[in-house]
């Protein structure tokens, strides 16, 4: 099964055309982004692999941003440690097992879909934060709770940042206020 999401960035003049597959043994996830992101010319491409629970297992993002290119290959293997291709370790990501990578609300869906939150019931975490803007990857700490309907509340930063986002039966972003709407869902 397949599923193709577009959405347009609000907060950022960007437009992102992604592609979920299910392929049985794990989920493989295709996107590009493109626009404008901080006055900078943005481009981003990433292909996720996950297994079936939404777990994160290997990420590559290729992008450019203004005239600098950058490339991030990572995995990780059944103990929760991180590497890159190059081997070099990344000990400050042990235990991550989403990602969120800025500029798209696709890994989102990440914990949404692994959690199943019954509404009213919250989970906090670390993952790794991809910061495509300043070529970063950081531990992040994140909390979400599901809400009446098809809403999730996102904290991150201790609760300095709240945005309440909306998902379709699908558990992808329809409705990330002020930041991200889905176009086309297929």
């Amino acid at each position: 099964m397949q599923k193709s999401i577009v959405w347009e960035g609000l907060a950022n003049d960007t437009e992102e055309h992604c592609s979920v597959n299910f392929l049985g043994e794990e989920i493989v996830i295709r996107s590009e982004i493109e626009g404008w992101a901080a006055h900078k010319a943005v481009y981003a491409e990433y292909v996720l692999h996950l297994t079936n629970e939404w777990e994160a297992v290997r990420i590559e993002v290729d992008f450019h941003v203004s005239d600098h290119q950058h490339s991030r290959h990572l995995q990780r293997d059944g103990s929760g440690n991180w590497t890159d291709n190059s081997g070099k370790a990344y000990p400050e990501l042990q235990g991550c097992l989403f990602l969120d990578i800025s500029l798209t609300p696709l890994t989102n869906s990440l914990p949404i879909n692994a959690l199943h939150l019954s509404e009213g019931d919250s989970a906090e975490f670390d993952l790794a934060y991809f910061d495509i803007l300043e070529d970063v990857i950081r531990k992040d700490r994140q909390k979400y709770t599901r809400m009446p309907g098809n809403v999730y509340r996102f904290e991150n930063g201790g609760g300095s940042f709240t945005a309440d986002i909306a998902v379709d039966a699908d558990g992808f972003v329809t409705e990330y206020p002020n930041l991200f709407k889905m176009l086309k869902p297929r």
